[in-house]
């Protein structure tokens, strides 16, 4: 996040995680993530969005929201970088 994006960011994101679960039945969990060194101590600027989407087509509807395409408008004001990671469940042993 860009310094001083902090607080707008981490509501963005909050109030975005809330919607999804309540509003699109394909998203199972979204989870916002503070990383943390190895002391425990939160890394500035840093939030991580953990999301699992039933399968490829509801992650293509959530990416195909007005609320995602606007949220995606803000990202150059507020983050100094973005890596998305596509994954595939391997294995799940809570199931």
């Amino acid at each position: 996040m860009h310094p001083g994006c902090e607080a707008e960011f981490e509501a963005l994101m909050l109030a975005h995680a809330h919607a999804c679960l309540a509003e699109e039945p394909g998203c199972l969990r979204f989870e916002i993530l503070r990383p943390v060194d190895v002391e425990g101590r939160p890394i500035p600027r840093r939030l991580l969005a953990s999301e699992l989407f039933r399968d490829s087509a509801a992650l293509a509807a959530h990416r195909a929201t007005a609320r995602w395409q606007a949220l995606a408008q803000r990202f150059p004001q507020l983050l100094a970088n973005r890596r998305p990671t596509i994954c595939e469940v391997e294995s799940n042993a809570g199931a």
